[in-house]
């Protein structure tokens, strides 16, 4: 049997896959704010992110970037065959994820003034834990999905079974 060769990480499809998932994200998080917004027929105010539809709504956003960011871990490896270097690699994906989100997070929401930034305290203190829960899920979706993949393939193959010829 051949000896595991270490795979690169890939820097462009790793920023490629960050921006679409951080769009998607993001509007998926304004499509839910809004339809809590039209559901609980809230008045319209000033402080968007304030406002009751909005404090419900944030609840759900952790949840929805652990589906939308796993769904990009699986973008990013498709075509990845080798499940021990894919654990490290899930690894380094989260943590430069992690590290984007959080600085466009405060470029666009924070430093950029739009009609949804908020102060740095808000932000950051405001949003909590909601925020923090969100930074977890970037990081730990692509861990996440090689797990999830590493499993399967045990389960399909067995847990010796060498995966670079079985995907």
């Amino acid at each position: 049997m051949p000896a595991v060769q270490p795979t690169e990480f890939r820097f462009t499809r790793a920023i490629v896959t960050f921006f679409a998932a951080y769009v998607i994200v993001t509007l998926l998080a304004v499509a839910l704010s809004m339809a809590a917004e039209a559901a609980m027929r809230n008045p319209p105010t000033g402080d968007m992110v304030h406002s009751p539809s909005y404090v419900f709504a944030e609840k759900f956003f952790p949840i929805l970037n652990v589906l939308v960011w796993t769904a990009f871990s699986w973008v990013y490896f498709k075509f990845r065959r080798n499940a021990p270097v894919l654990s490290r690699e899930a690894l380094t994906l989260g943590a430069f994820w992690l590290l984007c989100a959080i600085l466009v997070d405060y470029v666009g929401f924070v430093l950029i003034k739009n009609p949804f930034s908020l102060s740095a305290h808000d932000f950051y203190i405001g949003q909590s834990p909601w925020i923090y829960l969100i930074y977890l899920a970037i990081l730990v979706s692509p861990i996440l999905y090689a797990t999830l993949r590493s499993k399967r393939a045990n389960r399909h193959f067995g847990p010796t079974h060498n995966l670079s010829r079985s995907l």
